[in-house]
């Protein structure tokens, strides 16, 4: 295959990459800690700092990994399709489970007017 015949990136799969940019730039800058310990080695040994550095990075790279990755979605509209509700989540909020017809992505839109406060877990 030519490279000049490959197809672009859908408007989904760049959504997607934004979606998870979050967790590869954590594990990019753990990945840039480690190196500076494999240099420092070189150098005397690792510091202090070095190491302060590496357990921070370790530790954004476990908080940026359990957090939900949500698609680039809105009530309007994911990236350029409209949403349609599929349901809900019977937490007693009153909370809707969303569907993208085209990409068949879904979502939960919460109702915080209705008293939902973030970081509730949903009835199951």
């Amino acid at each position: 295959m030519n490279p000049d015949d490959r197809p672009e990136p859908s408007a989904a799969d760049l959504a997607a990459i934004e979606a998870e940019w979050p967790l590869i730039a954590a594990e990019l800058d753990l990945l840039d800690a480690e190196i500076s310990l494999i240099n420092a080695a070189d150098h005397g040994g690792p510091s202090p700092l070095d190491w302060r550095r590496l357990r921070r990075a370790e530790a954004r790279v476990t908080r940026t990994a359990t957090m939900p990755v949500r698609p680039a979605w809105s009530a309007d509209g994911c990236v350029s399709h409209s949403l349609a509700v599929v349901g809900w989540t019977g937490c007693g909020y009153g909370c809707e489970i969303v569907r993208c017809p085209d990409c068949g992505g879904e979502q939960v839109l919460h109702r915080t007017e209705d008293g939902y406060r973030a970081g509730m877990a949903h009835a199951a």
